[in-house]
């Protein structure tokens, strides 16, 4: 079975009543070295108090990995995002973006906003049912900003998720306050 089908039916498992649309991106190296690489995305539930899910599809086949993006509204700046991220994983093979790993994009994550990185981490909002598909795991990238990445040079990811829980941060919001100082 088509890999891409075997990750919509994985997504369709967890998001049952939501629509999926898939899409794929047109632009750059990605076309020549995942020609089937497939961003799908979730939408909201009917009363729109959910946030937008933005999942990597293609990456399993040669990092064993996904990974997720959620949002506070649309935005295909999420599936260039996650183009962008499979093309460098193509050429990175080596576990580089793994659990705990930092990924520096370059811009902000979302326009308007304050945070221009992802830690890669556990899909905590939605738990192992969509963390594991075989031997395909699903991280999430959860915006952070660049003093916490800076703190992540002297500090394990523990204690900076320990800080994030401590406050309780909203993941969705587009600019927040540093968790460290």
């Amino acid at each position: 079975m088509d890999y891409n089908r075997i990750v919509f039916r994985h997504l369709k498992k967890f998001w049952i009543d939501q629509e999926i649309t898939a899409f794929s991106w047109e632009f750059g190296r990605i076309l020549d070295e995942l020609p089937d690489f497939t961003v799908y995305r979730i939408a909201p539930p009917y009363d729109r108090s959910h946030p937008w899910v933005y999942i990597s599809s293609g990456l399993g086949k040669i990092i064993n990995q996904e990974f997720i993006i959620v949002s506070p509204t649309e935005d295909s700046i999420h599936v260039e995002t996650l183009a962008m991220l499979a093309s460098v994983c193509f050429n990175h093979k080596d576990g580089y973006f793994g659990l705990g790993r930092v990924i520096e994009i370059g811009r902000p994550w979302i326009d308007g906003s304050n945070m221009e990185n992802f830690l890669i981490s556990l899909p905590y909002p939605y738990g192992e049912k969509i963390e594991y598909m075989g031997n395909i795991r699903f991280f999430w990238l959860l915006p952070i900003t660049d003093k916490e990445k800076e703190f992540l040079d002297n500090h394990k990811v523990e204690e900076l998720e320990e800080k994030l829980d401590e406050v309780g941060i909203n993941y969705l919001s587009v600019i927040r306050k540093s968790v460290v100082q």
